[in-house]
């Protein structure tokens, strides 16, 4: 399953539109909804409007279906957006305004940051960036505009837009690399952050666990925005029962991955049935402690089933974590978390060595693995 984002082609021209604008006088109008559509019309009859950004000529758009709102006449360079503005994104961000009003915060809407050449959907109380993004974007936009702010001195929350509701609870979904640079920061654990304006409501995609690829195992849980709160409410760290069912599912990940590999027509360059060989291990026995959910697995580009028998190999061989990952032989995601997937290992190796043996208690099997996973969070 994946998520409902509202997809748009990404071009280096593209209309832009927007809520703010400038009047021929320097003053600024803005859209935030508390004109009617007649004061409006009268107001587009009588008034040149321009980008407080690019300066080029916008039009004041008021239609019966799309949120009221300024376009550039052309194709623009206006390079302080992050995405071209869909209906939704319009829509969205007017009710995520209308929400930080209600909690009696200073909010200011399209701000723009000259020094870094960045416009804020939204800005709080002048020290926190809201973005509110709908469309795909590179991983590397995210990012440099997160740093934009940082070096501003402003503090950046992502909030990915929806276009339909998500099922609420435990399950599998799909999580690029752009969604993942979204993710926000907690003492717990990371999470997404998604915005519904159909529903005006607030999701939550909170205790990832990683599979492989862009496949994770998440908690869904959605929030009313009449009922959130900000700075935004923060997701409970998972209980035994949720992680018995999330550890049940990727547990269905793990047996699928083996007999995928156990049905591998070229196992002599297959490094799954090389390794097995190697360790005289039966492929259709594999210890269940080999193939484990583990916090940042996703530093490592593979399945954990692999790379944790490849660990439990080189330490066999008093190969260290470091020289492993030196190797390639495991692959990371990006050099420079070398020494994170290094930790990792060392990690994964540690609650190897506790695990193994104990397959058949299950109970305490499985609160020893929560237990750990847990205190690593």
């Amino acid at each position: 399953m994946s998520f409902l984002w509202a997809f748009h082609t990404i071009r280096e021209r593209r209309v832009i539109s927007i809520l703010v604008a400038s009047t021929d006088n320097g003053s600024l109008v803005y859209l935030t909804g508390t004109h009617t559509k007649e004061e409006l019309a009268a107001a587009r009859r009588k008034t040149q409007f321009s980008c407080p950004t690019c300066g080029s000529s916008v039009i004041l758009k008021v239609g019966e279906v799309k949120t009221p709102h300024f376009a550039h006449k052309n194709l623009s360079h206006c390079a302080s957006y992050s995405e071209a503005e869909s209906s939704m994104h319009l829509h969205g961000k007017l009710l995520l305004y209308q929400f930080f009003l209600s909690q009696n915060l200073t909010v200011e809407l399209e701000k723009y940051f000259p020094v870094i050449r960045q416009r804020a959907d939204l800005l709080i109380n002048q020290h926190t960036a809201i973005e509110f993004q709908c469309s795909p974007i590179p991983a590397a936009q995210i990012m440099e505009r997160t740093l934009g702010y940082t070096r501003s001195a402003v503090q950046t929350i992502w909030i990915g837009g929806l276009s339909e509701p998500l099922a609420e609870g435990i399950q599998e979904l799909k999580l690029t690399h752009w969604k993942k640079e979204m993710l926000l920061e907690t003492q717990k654990s990371p999470y997404l952050l998604l915005f519904s304006p159909k529903e005006n409501r607030f999701y939550y995609c909170s205790n990832l666990i990683y599979i492989s690829g862009s496949r994770w195992i998440v908690k869904v849980k959605s929030l009313a925005a009449s009922k959130q709160q900000f700075p935004f409410a923060v997701p409970k760290q998972m209980t035994l029962a949720e992680f018995k069912t999330m550890s049940g599912l990727f547990d269905h990940a793990r047996k699928k991955f083996i007999i995928a590999q156990y049905y591998s027509k070229n196992r002599v360059q297959n490094p799954f049935w090389r390794t097995c060989y190697e360790m005289g291990i039966d492929i259709r026995n594999l210890p269940k402690a080999i193939g484990l959910p583990m916090k940042n697995a996703d530093l490592i580009n593979c399945n954990a089933v692999l790379w944790q028998l490849q660990a439990v190999e080189a330490a066999c061989k008093g190969i260290t974590a470091a020289s492993l990952i030196r190797s390639g032989k495991i692959p990371v995601h990006k050099s420079a978390a070398a020494k994170e997937a290094e930790a990792l290992v060392e990690s994964y190796l540690s609650l190897y060595e506790k695990l193994k043996g104990k397959s058949n208690q299950v109970s305490g099997y499985t609160n020893l693995l929560y237990d750990f996973y847990c205190k690593t969070l």
